[in-house]
């Protein structure tokens, strides 16, 4: 039976001075059925990476005192479901600590625990966030910085390949026989699943590939967003640069500013 719910999302937020907070997980209410259903998360590496000056411990403390109140809330729901919408209001309500709420929003859902692991992958673990959604942002960042060194002119959309199999690049030098003559193209490979890296990165190993054999294949910068040192995800990223490296691209951090700029000055 489909009915209506009510979820917020869990938001971490230990510096009330900047009101800056990292969601932390959902919780949810369906009232028809009496549904109550939580869900926090235990990744202090995700939470850090917003805190990095935070005592892991201050939210480890934090979040066990929260999930013990909202076992007991949960508790009492269950043993007197009508009082379960009173007890999701007054869970919800603004509080005084370090975890905090979201104001409560309206779902439709016909499994209460299969909804509240769907808005917790989207809220905290940004299931949407795809390598091709993180490129946008990436090259969004690029563009700015060629907008500020005055390259936009030289730099637009191209795409490449021929007329049966083309794909897009978002930056292109364009010559004035319209040929591409150099190509920019960011990539994110710091997937948390190395499956997912190697995918990734062998698609666009397959597409210099193919360009090698048109012989067609311009003068390609990657700037790539790479995972950390000691990561589990090092070895498929190491596999994948140099796969890339030997299908004619020339790889850099996305950091190294200096060297996409030469690169992209280069007569």
């Amino acid at each position: 039976m489909t009915t209506a719910a009510r979820y917020a999302i869990i938001r971490f937020l230990p510096y009330v001075q900047t009101e800056e907070f990292a969601n932390a997980g959902v919780v949810l209410h369906a009232p028809a059925t009496g549904a109550f259903v939580f869900r926090l998360t235990d990744k202090w590496r995700r939470i850090g990476a917003f805190f990095d000056t935070l005592d892991r411990r201050v939210f480890n403390a934090a979040r066990k005192d929260l999930e013990a109140e909202m076992q007991r809330v949960k508790a009492l729901a269950g043993a007197t479901p009508a009082w379960g919408g009173r007890a999701f209001d007054e869970l919800v309500q603004p509080r005084e600590s370090l975890f905090r709420f979201s104001p409560a929003r309206a779902v439709m859902t016909d499994d209460a625990e299969a909804t509240l692991d769907e808005l917790y992958e989207r809220y905290v673990e940004h299931t949407f966030a795809t390598a091709e959604y993180q490129e946008v942002l990436l090259d969004r960042a690029l563009r700015s910085v060629f907008r500020r060194e005055g390259l936009m002119e030289r730099y637009r959309k191209a795409s490449l390949g021929t007329d049966a199999v083309r794909f897009p690049v978002p930056f292109a030098e364009v010559g004035t026989d319209g040929t591409v003559r150099r190509v920019i193209k960011p990539l994110h490979l710091a997937q948390d699943d190395p499956v997912r890296v190697l995918d990734h990165g062998n698609q666009w190993i397959g597409r210099l590939r193919h360009l090698q054999r048109l012989h067609a294949l311009p003068a390609v910068l990657l700037p790539v967003q790479q995972p950390e040192a000691h990561a589990n995800n090092v070895d498929a990223f190491e596999e994948v640069q140099q796969g890339l490296i030997e299908a004619g691209a020339r790889v850099v951090p996305v950091t190294d500013q200096r060297a996409i700029l030469d690169f992209a000055r280069a007569a």
